[in-house]
């Protein structure tokens, strides 16, 4: 992603991650009810503890009753047993609001980032969306456990301890109190190390994740040049910049724990001293100076609770950052405010003084201007081609004509309706593309042919199978449809995933078809079967045909000629033959 994307992504206070995180939470507001009346249970079970503990020592110790002691033991110890029992309670329901939550959030994401446009992923990388779906969701699933939650419970628990300590011996309660600035201080130090470290350590890891989602995906190419050392060296300087990063934000927090550990004891060590001081005066028993000790203990865990959740809080605030820069980016390819459906399709596609050229922060290697002033008319019911060098802006066409992206002026309309008024869906589902760039799924050919149409028959595939010249290989398949093809078709030839792609657009049945290169895996054989099939099932449809191979076009209605994002020539196939113009130059190129 941008660097400013980079810059910005961890901006954000811990008030509105927490906001944004328990939003999920409140869906279900029982769970989160019984949780906090457990961990109220809980509190106050932990504050009866030392009144038990001081009640044997003062009391039933020094007047030798055994009696007072087996009933304070066994208090103490059903005290034990129901403060375990609402521990298991909190921290299971705890666990069902965390999943659900983080459930919520990460479905929420991925919806997200399925309806944002074309040009966001072009200028990310796929490693780094991975781990932000991942990791960066299970770092702030932290933030709903019961750790966390009892830092709510413990803030209560710090106030009411504070105030007995202080009804108890103020004196003591003043000495205590002196060591919470040095802990803030300590805080407010070692926050911004810590959060900065495991930024780094976050935006390292991602770079990492994208190195291994490269490497993983392109394997051939990486065997065919025999590059395994030199990516296996790229890997590994990733890895060793988050191995760094990691050992710096560790070192902080190695620094931080005793710094924090360090200042209760001195508290303890202030305690004690006066403690005893106190006792030696006769002001104070010993079994309130034990008691003491554990409300001091009760003060101080909140504060160790939330300097030990440090490391946490941070890693989970950087998280939120990133997951927020995703949140914050907005489709510009949008619905209009009252979109029209797709019409009763009888005229054809006419393209009006288009212009277009893509955004030269996320294509800096793009033409100023892609499309200049691109005028044309794709009839009904017939085949428009276009052909032009590489570069000259034919896929440009077919992806503003499906909405891609969108005009910089001029105008793309169906029967008279410009695009940007028809329902985004409705166009895509009336227009079926065969791309030179094939996507197969992981799964079975019957799943790769259904996913132009999941309602569609056996028959169906099966009829499609055959006009696409698959069936007799499907046939001849142990598996038939059910074959898994593997990832990204590993387990397929080059043509027969070609075949497979066509199968699946003639499955959508879409009045519109726009074939871009949709041949050029085959070989002549299958070509020339494949073509037949295709001439038979356009001529009810509107198509838009791009060829590299110009022979496979000699019988389109119209040839469009591009050049330098612009239109040169127009014609049939003999009429642009004759012109010598543009066509003939790529026409006799391609037979020398």
């Amino acid at each position: 992603m941008s660097n400013k994307t980079e810059k910005t992504q961890t901006d954000g206070s811990l008030l509105e991650m927490f906001r944004f995180v328990f939003s999920k939470v409140l869906k279900k507001r029982w769970l989160l009810v019984l949780n906090i009346l457990a961990l109220t249970v809980i509190t106050l079970l932990q504050f009866v503890m030392p009144q038990i503990e001081q009640f044997i020592i003062d009391k039933v110790i020094p007047q030798r009753n055994f009696q007072w002691l087996i009933l304070a033991i066994v208090i103490l110890l059903l005290t034990a047993v129901v403060l375990g029992v609402f521990n298991y309670i909190s921290t299971y329901y705890m666990t069902i609001m965390s999943q659900n939550a983080i459930t919520d959030l990460r479905n929420q994401l991925y919806e997200y980032l399925l309806k944002l446009d074309t040009t966001f992923f072009e200028s990310s990388k796929t490693g780094d969306l991975m781990t932000r779906l991942t990791s960066d969701i299970n770092n702030l699933q932290s933030l709903i456990s019961a750790n966390m939650l009892n830092m709510v419970g413990n803030l209560f628990t710090f106030i009411g301890v504070l105030a007995l300590i202080f009804y108890i011996n103020w004196q003591m309660a003043l000495a205590v109190s002196l060591t919470f600035p040095l802990m803030f201080i300590v805080y407010r130090v070692f926050r911004v190390r810590i959060r900065t470290a495991f930024m780094n350590a976050r935006r390292s890891q991602s770079r990492m994740s994208n190195q291994m989602q490269q490497t993983l995906t392109q394997i051939d190419l990486i065997k065919s040049f025999n590059s395994e050392d030199t990516e296996a060296s790229r890997f590994d300087h990733f890895a060793d910049t988050n191995r760094k990063d990691m050992i710096t934000a560790g070192r902080n927090q190695a620094i931080f724990s005793p710094l924090i550990d360090g200042i209760n004891t001195l508290g303890i060590a202030i305690v004690l001293a006066l403690g005893a001081y106190f006792i030696i005066k006769g002001q104070l028993t010993v079994g309130a100076l034990v008691a003491y000790l554990s409300y001091v203990a009760m003060v101080q865990s909140p504060i160790q609770a939330f300097t030990r959740l440090l490391n946490q809080l941070q890693q989970s605030l950087v998280s939120y950052g990133r997951i927020q820069s995703i949140l914050q980016e907005r489709p510009q390819v949008l619905n209009a405010a009252d979109p029209k459906p797709f019409p009763q399709f009888s005229q054809g596609i006419v393209l009006d003084h288009v212009n277009f050229n893509y955004d030269a922060a996320k294509h800096p290697d793009s033409h100023d201007a892609t499309l200049k002033d691109i005028s044309f008319t794709i009839p009904y019911g017939k085949t428009t081609a276009l052909v032009g060098r590489s570069g000259s802006g034919k896929t440009t066409i077919t992806r503003l004509i499906d909405r891609f992206y969108d005009l910089k002026s001029g105008s793309i309309t169906i029967d008279g309706l410009p695009i940007q008024s028809i329902d985004i869906a409705s166009l895509r589902q009336n227009i079926a593309i065969v791309s030179q760039d094939i996507f197969i799924i992981d799964g079975s050919i019957r799943n790769n042919i259904l996913y132009g149409r999941p309602t569609a028959t056996d028959d169906e595939v099966w009829q499609v199978a055959k006009l696409a010249d698959l069936d007799t290989f499907i046939q001849g398949l142990p598996d038939q449809l059910d074959t898994q093809v593997g990832e990204r078709g590993v387990k397929l030839s080059g043509g027969q995933k070609q075949r497979l792609s066509i199968a699946r657009a003639l499955l959508k049945n879409a009045p519109i078809i726009i074939l871009d290169e949709a041949t050029a895996s085959l070989d002549n054989q299958s070509e020339k079967a494949i073509q037949r099939a295709l001439n038979n099932l356009l001529e009810s449809r509107t198509s838009l045909v791009i060829a590299h191979r110009l022979s496979t076009i000699h019988d389109a209605d119209q040839i469009i000629v591009l050049e330098n994002g612009q239109v040169v020539e127009k014609g049939t196939h003999e009429s642009l033959l004759k012109a010598d113009g543009a066509y003939k130059k790529l026409y006799d190129a391609q037979f020398e």
